[in-house]
């Protein structure tokens, strides 16, 4: 895009759908684990070699930035699925992708199967049970190696 263009008007549409499949069906993973601050950091750093992980504590929500590439992560939100949400926005450019849209939903699949948290087989027919959309086309898309580069 140009630098002068307009960015989009990206509506969120699907994000409290997805909030409440991830708790119904991700968080309930046996493979979720709890995680200290720098296991966090470290499963953080095996998809975005750069992205800085940071202490959370004091805030409501865990929360990530593409653009700052970022994650803030609260005790309670140290977890594996939590971890990977987080990562998964800071692979998806916000200014040109809705948060929790399709392409977003399509590199958190990615992360969940190379961490063996379900299958991609598995968790995209839960996706698709809970009627969100998807593009599978960002599930093994060089998202992780393409952020690496442009920011070294």
């Amino acid at each position: 895009m140009a630098p002068h263009s307009v960015k989009p008007n990206l509506r969120d549409f699907q994000r409290a759908k997805f909030y409440r499949f991830e708790e119904a069906v991700i968080q309930r993973h046996p493979l979720n684990q709890l995680l200290s601050l720098d296991q966090c950091r470290a499963l953080a750093h095996k998809y975005n070699a750069t992205v800085l992980v940071k202490d959370g504590r004091g805030r409501r929500h865990a929360g990530a930035s593409y653009e700052d590439n970022l994650i803030t992560l609260p005790r309670w939100s140290r977890q594996t699925t939590i971890v990977l949400h987080e990562v998964a926005h800071t692979l998806v450019d916000s200014q040109y992708y809705p948060h929790h849209g399709a392409e977003f939903v399509g590199v958190l699949i990615g992360l969940l199967s190379r961490e063996l948290v379900g299958t991609v087989e598995s968790n995209t027919g839960a996706v698709l049970a809970a009627r969100l959309k998807i593009d599978i086309n960002w599930i093994f898309r060089d998202a992780f190696s393409q952020r690496n580069k442009m920011l070294r």
